[in-house]
């Protein structure tokens, strides 16, 4: 049988290495569990550590480990067994290690919930209380793949809303440094024929020369300047108060607002129909979609609603009338409280603004275009105009 080289943590906290003989790295691992020894490192004697595609795990990466665990599971593989082969063959170092933590969590006693809460601190808010919730009524392949669902649905509405967005920003970004490259070379050469003496030239022209001749003389400030505010946006960005100021203001915008509505609808609408066809309680299943929200006052608006419908009130009309919910969704959701099949329904609305979600998206995309086009050609043609008008005034002048 093969040698294994480990180091890891015993019970006391301490770090300990030593070898052990065993039939494989899954036996090796039970042999070092028997001794209370929590690995970090194991590896056959004489071969070199496992390589791994990469190292952080992206979102697709869960979404698939989940799917890949469910499809196990209904297929009737022992839950330590599962957590074995997928750890096994992960190419994500931080999905395998994650996985042997709940496999070890679980060898302990620890409910798989809990384990994978803490084994999984990246999974969306909802899958653990899912997961819980398909303990408790024997369906737990069920909730595996209805997180997973639900989190294919996620990754789809986030590519959508960034594939609506990614050419217009790219029209921005590269419009912006190309009126940058005309201000700092284009511009100071018409300068150099207009002389240092430019106060006959028209206002607007003077106004571009002269920014253009400052930013020239001032090139490397400039290029600090923008690279310094290009950190700063950046930075604000992945600020939580910030980024929730910024949706809140874009949910207020016509064409944008009406997207991201759709898009928060139908994230709502798939989390809270998956939590009840789980088996989770209503409540708890508002809770869960609650998640799923993003926008603060649409939020305070589910909050107020889960209230009024703990008190007793019927869920369509809590939606109407503290959510701000349009007559077809209520008109829905009426239709599935009173037929006891208020999930399959909320799954409909889900599909339905999904559907509306990409319709949007395109309507948005084909309007942003040429609306960014139309801007750099206005910034671009003012400062051709305000070039010609200071050569014409100059060739008047000289007559």
């Amino acid at each position: 049988m093969p040698t294994y080289v480990y180091r890891g943590l015993n019970a006391d906290g301490a770090e300990v290495d030593g070898r052990l003989t065993a039939a494989d790295e899954v036996e090796a691992l039970r042999q070092l569990e028997g001794q209370r020894i929590a690995p970090f490192r194991l590896n056959e004697a004489g071969l070199e550590p496992r390589k791994y595609d990469r190292k952080k795990a992206r979102p697709q990466d869960r979404f698939r480990f989940m799917r890949q665990l469910s499809v196990l599971l209904k297929a009737g593989t022992p839950l330590l067994d599962a957590f074995d082969s997928l750890s096994a063959d992960e190419p994500c170092q931080d999905l395998a290690e994650q996985a042997l933590t709940v496999r070890r969590n679980l060898r302990s006693g620890t409910q798989l919930s809990v384990a994978m809460r803490e084994g999984f601190p990246n999974l969306p808010a909802y899958a653990p209380r899912l997961i819980e919730l398909g303990e408790a009524t024997g369906r737990l392949p069920k909730a595996l793949a209805d997180i997973s669902t639900q989190m294919e649905q996620d990754l789809k509405s986030a590519s959508e809303i960034r594939n609506a967005l990614a050419y217009p920003s790219f029209l921005a970004v590269a419009g912006a440094a190309g009126i940058v490259f005309i201000f700092l070379f284009v511009v100071p050469r018409f300068a150099n024929l207009l002389g240092e003496d430019r106060s006959a030239l028209p206002a607007l022209s003077r106004w571009v020369i002269e920014t253009g001749v400052f930013l020239r003389g001032h090139m490397v400030e400039t290029l600090i300047v923008m690279a310094a505010a290009a950190v700063g946006v950046v930075l604000l960005a992945r600020t939580p108060s910030v980024r929730s100021a910024v949706g809140e203001l874009l949910h207020r915008v016509p064409v944008v607002g009406g997207f991201l509505a759709a898009s928060e609808i139908a994230r709502w609408a798939r989390t809270c129909g998956t939590a009840l066809s789980g088996g989770a309680p209503l409540v708890d299943a508002l809770v869960l979609a609650e998640a799923a929200v993003t926008s603060t006052r649409r939020k305070q608006g589910l909050v107020e609603a889960r209230r009024a419908i703990r008190s007793g009130e019927p869920i369509d009309a809590a939606l109407k009338t503290h959510a701000n919910f349009d007559s077809m969704t209520v008109n829905l959701v009426r239709t599935g409280r009173a037929s006891a099949s208020l999930d399959e329904m909320l799954l409909f609305v889900a599909d339905l603004y999904e559907e509306e979600t990409r319709n949007r998206a395109k309507r948005l995309t084909s309007m942003a275009e040429p609306a960014a086009i139309l801007f750099i050609a206005a910034v671009v043609g003012t400062i051709v105009i305000s070039l010609v008008l200071a050569m014409t005034s100059l060739y008047d002048t000289a007559i």
